[in-house]
């Protein structure tokens, strides 16, 4: 088993060094709007209804619904967890900044904001900064976070 994972790892980085793969780059970036939900509750509540299980499995992940009805889910990373983990954004409006993969219905998410009654209000995520509303205010950001 590990052999195959190894072979298979192998192809990957010859592929990529052979440019077969493209790096997503900051100025593909778009900005995403919409309202945080429970994927998994979404799902089970909308047309027929999944069996999603999602206070077993899932502890009910987060995604993003958009106006037109389609659903995202984002990717668990970093930056990401966050918004997929974070109870307090259940069912608010945000504005999501970072990649979309549509073929998948993934976004990867570079940073956000969160409408706060008329006003949208910045979280950026950093090593140091960490996630509080209002941190930075979209300008003054730390050097990890300046590297747009």
């Amino acid at each position: 088993m590990q052999k195959i994972a190894l072979i298979i790892a192998v192809a990957g980085i010859a592929a990529f060094a052979q440019g077969k793969f493209k790096l997503r780059e900051n100025k593909d970036r778009k900005e995403f709007e919409g309202k945080i939900v429970c994927i998994g509750c979404h799902l089970q509540n909308r047309d027929g209804g999944a069996n999603s299980m999602c206070t077993l499995h899932s502890k009910h992940a987060q995604g993003l619904l958009m106006k037109d009805g389609t659903l995202w889910t984002i990717v668990d990373n970093t930056r990401g967890h966050h918004v997929i983990t974070t109870k307090k954004l259940l069912g608010k409006n945000v504005k999501i900044k970072g990649w979309s993969f549509p073929k998948a219905q993934y976004l990867e998410m570079w940073n956000y904001k969160f409408q706060k009654g008329e006003k949208w209000v910045a979280y950026d995520y950093c090593k140091i900064c960490g996630f509080e509303e209002g941190d930075h205010n979209d300008g003054d950001l730390c050097e990890d976070c300046q590297e747009e």
